[in-house]
């Protein structure tokens, strides 16, 4: 399962698990006709007035990708689940609940970036062991362009006591830690893509 989230809505791909790449052997005709499908069906997605799109006739992951490179710029990034105890932490972001998390620097791997968003943008520094979770997908525009954002997320445990440094220049305003009482209200209120590819874990972190 494959989903792609712009906003309220998702592009679905049942068929096509984002680490699958293998060769069409249909002839490069061919690819090029499902290359070009594919992108008219996913700027048709793009437009629609915030349907969900089923994409399940779609099985070629190599036209998938080229379809999906001719439409948006990757912009791959990374972030972190801190665990407290049975909570773990979450931000405030321009008024909206969510996880720490940015983009990947030249160089560096997905988990170090992990670690060192999760530092800049609540003040918690985490040991250098993660454990990986679902990435997630989701697309914007900035300065005309579309984007497609893939999110590496890790749970992370902090070295010490926590103490919290919003960063605000990134429109933080809080840093907070979420338990069993409150994580349905932020599973409800953050961005779908969090909300459906890492709800469970969520959930199953602060009542382990």
């Amino acid at each position: 399962m494959y989903k792609i989230f712009y906003e309220s809505k998702a592009l679905i791909l049942p068929n096509i698990n984002e680490n699958d790449v293998f060769l069409s052997g249909d002839g490069q005709q061919d690819l090029f006709d499902k290359v070009k499908r594919y992108s008219q069906i996913i700027l048709g997605w793009l437009d629609n007035d915030g349907s969900d799109v089923v994409l399940d006739e779609i099985d070629d992951p190599l036209a998938l990708s080229r379809s999906l490179n001719e439409i948006f710029v990757m912009a791959p990034a990374a972030g972190g689940v801190v665990c407290h105890g049975k909570a773990f932490v979450a931000i405030i972001r321009n008024g909206v609940p969510d996880l720490p998390k940015g983009h990947i620097e030249k160089g560096e791997s997905p988990a170090e970036a992990a670690l060192r968003e999760v530092e800049e943008e609540t003040g918690i520094s985490c040991e250098g062991e993660v454990q990986p979770l679902p990435a997630t997908f989701h697309c914007y525009r900035l300065n005309g362009k579309w984007m497609l954002k893939q999110t590496h997320w890790y749970v992370l445990q902090p070295k010490k006591s926590l103490s919290f440094v919003p960063q605000k220049e990134e429109g933080i305003t809080e840093v907070l830690t979420i338990d069993s009482g409150s994580v349905d209200a932020f599973i409800k209120k953050t961005y779908r893509s969090i909300s459906e590819n890492l709800g469970p874990n969520l959930r199953n972190i602060v009542t382990k």
